[in-house]
């Protein structure tokens, strides 16, 4: 019987070097997610194959997984085609209904950018909070992206969301963003880790607070959220390519060794994260931050549909 016991526990150790050997997807969902992440985010609907874009690194940081984009493995159709651009990306995204504005959120996110070549007028995201309506995804609500050779947080206030005819799976956009910078590619080849604290809200009660690694780089409070009824994550890695020349753009790889998010915060960040509270509840960057205001350009086509935040944008006043 002990015989049978060791050779069944041999057995199973012997299945999970070989599953984490073999199969980074499953690598990714038993070890690098955390909180709820492992169970509500799955491979989304317009990712690229993961057997191409996953794969699991070690270095003396131990075991990691890197997410890479190639053009040569082009993108999803309704990406690679859309009306005025071509976009590329392996995310994950909640399968249950949207977060609701309840209570707060907490998320941690630690990655590295040491394969990360840069080309100038590319950028993307490495993060993404979707306002969703009803079940339906509508618009970013919040990135955390790259432009060229810089990182920056962008909270967005749309005032209008627009479909073009032909395009009808594409959404378009009239908003004002806050960006605040986060440094540069080259300050993150080695691990750094990005804390949020989110409660989204459309009254005077909404919170967003963001860290980077032990430092506390931006507040914000009162009303953050404008079109939608409830939220969803996109995690992962997507750019977005314009129509630059498909030969031009170089492969680029994230390497993540955590994320996740939970409404616990104590099963996400640190006690000290977990017990700052403001009393003040005043918006304060700590970091350069800018305001700018963008609408997506029509390329000759008609609006097929149009929703639009009929009310006066939320604006966020930093305490100098």
């Amino acid at each position: 019987m002990k015989k049978i016991f060791i050779i069944i526990i041999l057995t199973l150790l012997s299945s999970n070097v070989s599953y984490s050997k073999d199969n980074p997807y499953k690598f990714l969902k038993k070890e690098i997610l955390i909180g709820k992440a492992k169970k509500e985010l799955v491979n989304d609907t317009r990712s690229i194959s993961k057997k191409k874009a996953l794969s699991i690194v070690e270095d003396e940081n131990g075991k990691a997984i890197k997410i890479t984009l190639d053009t040569k493995f082009k993108g999803h159709k309704d990406d690679w085609g859309r009306t005025g651009e071509r976009n590329q990306r392996w995310e994950m995204a909640n399968a249950k209904k949207p977060r609701k504005f309840k209570k707060p959120v907490y998320v941690k996110y630690k990655f590295k950018l040491n394969e990360f070549p840069i080309k100038n007028n590319l950028g993307g995201s490495l993060f993404q909070v979707i306002a969703n309506k009803g079940n339906s995804r509508l618009l970013p609500w919040m990135k955390f992206q790259y432009s060229d050779n810089r990182l920056a947080h962008q909270i967005n206030f749309t005032k209008e969301v627009f479909y073009l005819q032909g395009d009808p799976d594409n959404t378009n956009f009239d908003k004002i963003g806050y960006k605040f910078y986060l440094g540069y590619v080259k300050d993150y080849k080695d691990y750094r880790t990005l804390s949020l604290k989110i409660l989204a809200s459309k009254k005077e009660n909404g919170e967003i607070i963001g860290w980077l690694d032990d430092k506390r780089i931006f507040e914000v409070y009162g009303p953050n959220f404008t079109i939608g009824n409830g939220y969803t994550f996109k995690w992962g890695f997507y750019r977005w390519l314009e129509q630059m020349s498909l030969e031009t753009i170089p492969t680029q790889s994230v390497t993540v060794k955590e994320f996740g998010f939970s409404d616990k915060c104590e099963e996400i960040l640190s006690q000290d994260k977990c017990s700052y509270s403001s009393d003040k509840k005043d918006s304060i960057s700590h970091v350069r931050f800018k305001k700018s205001s963008w609408r997506d350009k029509t390329h000759g086509k008609k609006i097929s549909k149009s929703i639009k935040w009929n009310k006066p944008l939320p604006e966020i006043k930093m305490k100098q």
